[in-house]
């Protein structure tokens, strides 16, 4: 982890990438909700020594802390299970009396060049060559009772990019939305097992671990807009970072509340260079983002928290996670002075002078004035789907149920308000999609969507984008 950080984190952003080692950023997920979005999620690898041995939480935090790059790193395992050999777990809770799940986006990544190494006098060099597929890894809920095989969408893969394959880092994502809006228990331990990294020593460091984005309604919440963009980026002293988020606007009175949120791979605990700010147009000031566990020159370093504290509702807990990083934090706005009341522009910067890190997801959570929602080009949700059992196309949906009888009642419902509405049962999440109509377009979608939404009381038709791939 000498040189190198790989960022998770969640935004929804605009975003111009001009470095050779990336994947583009997108839109993930984007919603007006009245509710809130936290990450959750842990480390996977750890060190192990004469001492300790990975299960172990590191704790060191010192000024002689040593970098992953200098000990021996091998795999978390804490499930007791003969079938897995790397787990780890985090606790997920509302904040407030929380509802509905409205999405969840599982990450996991790592620095993987070969399946193990060991330096030799000042060289890595591999102990084992193979490197096995890491698209598939191992999800247990909290209702699940047992773990569920996930397989990812590939962001990123560094195993053939010259600048970057000796330390490959690679992150998937996957959808897993359905397994909470149909679980009986959401609050509780989430695990991830069988995730792959290289074991031992490699070039930069040794680091992998998991991320559970999940976004939920809340009753005692305001109305908020919510952002997560995905991609990969190499942040080097040459390629900087900036994402402007919009498509939002603060109230025009009072406090309201901003908060910036991400993981990150490889950030170094005692390796400074790396630094987020964020730029308003509005009021033109910058600011950079530092709480007491991550300093605005060491902002990327090992650490999982939220504002001043550490996330202790995990297993292992470690404070030194030997780089990896999860952070939400508060953007301090006293008298509005930062971000004022009708702003609808936020800069959010990423650069380095010294640690290079790696960049592959951010998110933005703010408050909204809801009067303005309609003006904004109303937010739908689109999810995308990869089906060979259904005809290709955007199909607008009304309800997503497990129960038949629930089924029903949506169809009779929806036959009240004058509409026809089919059902699309999907064999692999073994849900039923409630669905009024499908388009070519993704306009003539989005009108459906709005009539839906003048004519009916379903607060919340979305659109299911399903591609037919041969």
């Amino acid at each position: 982890m000498t040189k190198y950080t790989l960022t998770l984190l969640v935004f929804w952003l605009t975003v111009s990438i001009t470095a050779q080692s990336n994947t583009e950023f997108k839109i993930r997920y984007e919603t007006f909700i009245k509710g809130d979005i936290k990450i959750i999620g842990n480390n996977i690898l750890n060190r192990k020594d004469k001492r300790d041995g990975p299960n172990v939480p590191y704790n060191d935090r010192s000024p002689k802390a040593k970098l992953n790059d200098e000990l021996d790193m091998q795999y978390i395992d804490i499930d007791k299970d003969p079938h897995t050999f790397s787990s780890s777990s985090a606790y997920f809770n509302y904040d407030g009396t929380g509802g509905k799940v409205a999405y969840a986006g599982l990450y996991w990544s790592a620095t993987y060049p070969y399946a193990s190494g060991v330096l030799r006098g000042t060289k890595n060099v591999p102990t084992d060559k193979s490197r096995p597929s890491a698209n598939e890894v191992l999800f247990q809920t909290p209702s699940t009772g047992g773990y569920v095989p996930i397989s990812g969408e590939l962001i990123y893969d560094g195993i053939n990019d010259e600048t970057l394959k000796n330390t490959a880092p690679y992150v998937y994502y996957a959808n897993v939305t359905s397994l909470l809006t149909t679980a009986s228990k959401v609050e509780g331990d989430y695990t991830v097992a069988n995730l792959r990294a290289t074991l031992g020593q490699v070039e930069g460091g040794s680091a992998a671990g998991w991320a559970l984005v999940i976004v939920y309604e809340n009753p005692d919440s305001n109305v908020k807009k919510i952002i997560t963009y995905d991609g990969f980026l190499a942040i080097t002293n040459e390629a900087a970072k900036t994402f402007s988020f919009k498509g939002f606007k603060t109230p025009e009175a009072d406090d309201f509340k901003t908060r910036i949120m991400g993981v990150t791979l490889e950030g170094d605990f005692n390796m400074m260079g790396d630094n987020v700010s964020i730029t308003i147009p509005e009021s033109g000031k910058t600011v950079s983002l530092e709480s007491k566990l991550r300093p605005s020159q060491n902002f990327f370093n090992s650490t999982i928290n939220v504002n001043d504290d550490f996330v202790t509702t995990r297993t292992p807990a470690s404070e030194n996670t030997l780089g990896f990083d999860i952070f939400r934090l508060d953007i301090k706005n006293d008298n509005r002075e930062l971000i004022p009341n009708n702003a609808s522009s936020l800069d959010l910067n990423y650069t380095r002078s010294r640690d290079r890190y790696f960049l592959y997801l951010t998110a933005l959570e703010i408050e909204n004035n809801p009067k303005e929602i309609t003006q904004l080009y109303r937010s739908t949700r689109v999810t995308k789907l990869t089906a060979k059992d259904t005809e290709k196309g955007y199909y607008v949906i009304v309800g997503v149920f497990l129960n038949i009888n629930n089924v029903n009642n949506r169809v009779a419902e929806m036959k009240k308000w004058g509409y026809d509405a089919k059902v699309y049962y999907n064999r692999d999440q073994v849900l039923n999609f409630i669905y009024v109509d499908r388009y070519d377009k993704y306009e003539d979608a989005m009108k459906k969507v709005e009539e839906i939404r003048e004519n009916t009381e379903i607060a919340d038709p979305w659109i299911l984008d399903i591609a037919n791939y041969e």
